[in-house]
């Protein structure tokens, strides 16, 4: 589902069908280059430019500056096809378009200076507020480290999280301050994981930059529907909130790499046959009860999965098409559901894991680098799923709730 452009910019989207065609023309790209993306810990500058001459990150961006204003849909489909063969390129592609969407929501100054004179810019970024903003005239000078900036060698601007000192109530407040290329680094010494290596998810370092007022954003205005740049984006997408959204940038490359797994067992073992170390030699593996449910079993939680994202999509865009905000059911209905099709996710690829013998254990092997993947996307904060299923459960018993939503 998408949301129409209403800004009155003179801007032709592409049909929906078109996005998405688009999508799937990546796809033998990114599998050739998957084992290298993973060796090299980050998708190359080759394998951007591509996802970049698509222009499927303009689905989300403003129309003010070429986009597109098209909804979330195209983003879990862009990310789910992409995903199959590459779980970090996924990753690393839909939280481009996703932030193309968050930078929306910044003052309409700071989306100028992003994208006015390069709308083709990404950017990257760091959540959480552990940067040190200190008060100076006109905005704030930032320091700190800021971890876990999937995307970072590709993009040109950083979301750096931070609490700034003080707030309405005399109180610190979370904030996300945007941070030009020219100043940050990069340190290329901090990304080396076993799973979703190739989503360079570097530290990057800051140093007292100075982050006028404009390049910031508080977190609750992103969450709470009420962020400056909805004043400017008319289009009520800008009013979503933002963790029913972005999140499933995080969790569709899980669902994804589960069904690429799904797809190779398949394709391997339709006619292999087992070795009989012991017993049982010479029998194809399709043959045996055992894995023909567990494939029937993976599939159907790869599909509920994929039905359960779209719907909340759907849901969200609904909602503040017709009220102009999100409400709190909708918005711990997402919540629930991105960390609950992550874990359904990794139930569904160790299914298959589990049944395919020892030659998926050496280094290089797309399943097992599927394995690894989905287990690093369930490690990610805002899809822990004790955390998530708690907070879902003090909402409906109407408890003060602990978590981010």
């Amino acid at each position: 589902m998408s949301i129409a452009t209403v800004s009155g910019h003179a801007v032709k989207a592409p049909a929906y069908e078109d996005l998405i065609a688009r999508g799937h023309a990546l796809v033998a790209g990114f599998a050739e280059r998957a084992a290298q993306c993973e060796a090299n810990c980050r998708v190359s500058d080759e394998a951007v430019g591509l996802f970049r001459e698509t222009g499927l990150h303009k689905t989300l961006l403003p129309a003010a500056y070429g986009g597109h204003e098209m909804g979330f849909s195209a983003m879990l489909e862009t990310s789910f096809v992409i995903g199959k063969v590459c779980a970090s390129s996924a990753w690393v592609c839909g939280l481009y378009m996703a932030h193309s969407w968050l930078g929306g929501l910044f003052p309409k100054q700071a989306q100028d200076e992003m994208w006015s004179g390069n709308p083709d810019a990404f950017i990257s970024g760091s959540y959480a507020p552990i940067g040190k903003a200190t008060v100076v005239e006109g905005g704030y000078r930032l320091s700190g480290r800021f971890p876990f900036s999937s995307g970072s060698p590709g993009a040109a601007w950083n979301l750096c999280g931070a609490m700034l000192p003080v707030g309405p109530e005399g109180k610190p407040v979370p904030a996300f301050t945007l941070v030009p290329k020219a100043d940050y680094k990069i340190d290329w010494e901090s990304w080396r994981p076993v799973g979703l290596a190739g989503t360079g998810s570097y530290d990057v370092l800051v140093d007292n930059a100075f982050v006028p007022a404009h390049r910031v954003l508080r977190f609750s205005d992103a969450v709470g529907s009420t962020a400056p740049g909805a004043e400017s984006n008319k289009n009520p997408l800008y009013r979503v909130s933002l963790l029913t959204e972005v999140p499933f940038a995080l969790a569709m490359p899980a669902v994804a790499a589960a069904a690429g797994a799904l797809e190779r067992f398949i394709d391997e073992n339709k006619v292999r046959q087992t070795h009989g170390a012991v017993v049982l030699g010479g029998k194809r593996i399709a043959d045996f009860q055992t894995i023909q449910k567990r494939v029937g079993e993976a599939a159907a939680r790869i599909d509920a999965c994929r039905l359960s994202a779209q719907h909340v999509v759907d849901v969200a865009e609904r909602e503040v098409r017709q009220d102009g905000k999100q409400s709190m059911a909708t918005r711990l209905l997402a919540r629930r559901t991105q960390s609950f099709i992550a874990q359904e996710a990794k139930t569904a690829v160790d299914l298959i894991f589990d049944a395919a013998g020892g030659r998926c254990l050496q280094h290089g092997h797309p399943l097992q680098r599927a394995w690894r993947d989905v287990a690093a996307v369930n490690h990610h904060i805002s899809l822990n799923f004790d955390a998530v299923m708690s907070m879902y459960g003090q909402f409906t018993f109407g408890l003060p709730l602990e978590g981010q939503y």
